[in-house]
């Protein structure tokens, strides 16, 4: 009987190892976190050395601990913002200007202006009392007092007479009509067409805040430009102008029979939402699609198509806006071209991809006592699912950028943890089970052969010692 008691004991031994808590030594570096007020909430950007470091596109690697060497909960929340919400947008009254009436600084306007009490222009007649013909056009006035948003931009539409247009402006700005002075010394406006495709440049950014008054001028003898529509677009929001912007300079040309394409490969986990392609020839214009995938096994998505160029137009570069699309982590990276005017299929001469990323805002709870710290970039978590906490705290806390009760929190020093050790993958798991199994097996069957060995010798000792009695 005991040989089953002690095969009922082995039976009952646990089947699994519990797993260890999480500690500051399970990742590779980490930062101390200095936090301003009382409240509940912190929050503060992610440093660009977390997105080099981690292992998880998703940040799943890294940890908040307080002074106890607790985890606290936190979550991560996207700021950026869609391209169409970056600016306000307001329509600009603009008067022509006629040849012969010109402003400058040693002499007034030739021409009569009626304003309402609040400055704003109601009527002008810039015509030259003697004018043979049709009159000239050699500039416009544009009257900006009536903006509710401060000016960061203009933007220009016009009659083209011709199948492209390459117009160099000149700006200057005043407050009474009388005294002006230099605003934007050049700025090239562009609308080129040529075999299907389109090249547009209709906007002029503004470096500081003009004045209420604009005179636009241009040079040259070509046709005069004959606006349609002036809007002037509010300055780019803070987030946008936080855009970071990373190079991958490292690409490959691929030239297939049907298509040519360049691949490139990044090892940072960034939230990219907008890109940029770089040529190294001068004047390119190629039409390319750009594709992204979180890793070489999954199929490419289109995150935007459209030209990219760089024209060098009289003294001044015009260039495309960069792309935008939904943020995303991806890795790898290629460039479709579907149409080549920058020579990179002849050349092979691979063009910068660049990536413009906003970072990601870091949100946790000041529990317990300070000081708080930031550690990231571990193996051991490279493979756990996601923790389910982060959609609770940013739940709690709203997910715009601005929230009452969110303090800040600034990074403090940098203290190295375990490491390089902590990015090497962990050896795979001892299997235990499968040896303790093995291992009950084994006894179970070498108790299962004792007792059978046992129980023999008892019945041939009952079967010697009947045959005994019988003689």
């Amino acid at each position: 009987m005991k040989y089953l008691h002690i095969l009922a004991i082995l039976l009952m031994l646990p089947m699994s190892v519990h797993a260890e808590e999480i500690s500051t030594s399970d990742f590779a570096a980490g930062y101390y976190l200095e936090v301003e007020g009382t409240g509940p909430f912190h929050a503060l950007e992610v440093p660009l050395e977390v997105y080099r470091t981690v292992r998880r596109a998703d940040l799943g690697d890294i940890r908040v601990f307080n002074g106890a060497g607790e985890v606290v909960p936190h979550g991560l929340r996207n700021v950026a913002v869609e391209p169409e919400a970056v600016r306000q947008k307001e329509a600009i009254p603009f008067f022509p200007l006629y040849q012969g009436v010109a402003a400058n600084s040693q002499a007034d306007l030739a021409m009569r202006v009626v304003r309402n009490s609040a400055g704003t222009i109601v009527d002008i007649n810039a015509l030259p009392p003697e004018t043979v013909g049709e009159p000239r056009i050699t500039g416009y006035l544009l009257d900006l007092s009536g903006l509710k948003w401060p000016t960061g931009g203009l933007e220009f539409q016009w009659a083209v007479s011709q199948e492209s247009s390459v117009i160099t402006v000149t700006l200057q700005h005043s407050n009474d009509l009388q005294r002006w002075s230099p605003l934007v010394a050049t700025a090239t406006l562009v609308d080129l067409q040529h075999g299907g495709e389109r090249v547009e440049k209709r906007t002029v950014p503004l470096a500081y805040k003009p004045q209420r008054y604009l005179q636009l001028t241009w040079q040259g003898n070509g046709p005069p430009l004959r606006l349609t529509q002036v809007t002037g677009l509010s300055q780019v929001i803070q987030s946008l102008q936080r855009r970071q912007w990373t190079d991958l300079g490292n690409g490959a040309v691929h030239a297939g029979e049907k298509e040519l394409t360049v691949e490139y490969e990044t090892s940072s986990h960034l939230p990219v939402s907008s890109a940029q392609i770089l040529f190294s020839d001068k004047n390119p214009l190629a039409r390319i699609a750009l594709q992204s995938r979180a890793n070489a096994k999954d199929p490419w998505r289109t995150r935007c198509e459209q030209v990219f160029y760089a024209l060098s137009v009289d003294i001044s570069e015009v260039r495309n806006e960069p792309c935008t699309f939904s943020s995303t982590s991806d890795r790898f990276w290629r460039a479709m071209v579907r149409e080549d005017g920058a020579g990179i299929g002849a050349r092979r001469q691979v063009p910068v991809l660049q990536l413009g990323w906003i970072p990601n805002e870091l949100v946790f709870v000041a529990r317990g006592a300070p000081p708080f710290l930031l550690a990231f970039g571990s193996a051991r978590l490279e493979q756990q699912e996601g923790k389910t906490e982060s959609e609770m705290i940013l739940q709690a806390v709203g997910t715009a950028r601005t929230n009452q009760g969110v303090g800040a929190a600034r990074l403090g020093k940098r203290i190295e943890l375990s490491g390089d050790q902590a990015l090497q993958p962990p050896p795979p798991p001892q299997p235990w089970k499968k040896w303790l199994l093995w291992a009950i097996l084994i006894l179970g069957v070498g108790l299962l052969a004792g007792m059978a060995r046992s129980l023999i010798k008892e019945m041939q000792a009952r079967e010697e010692k009947r045959t005994t009695e019988e003689v």
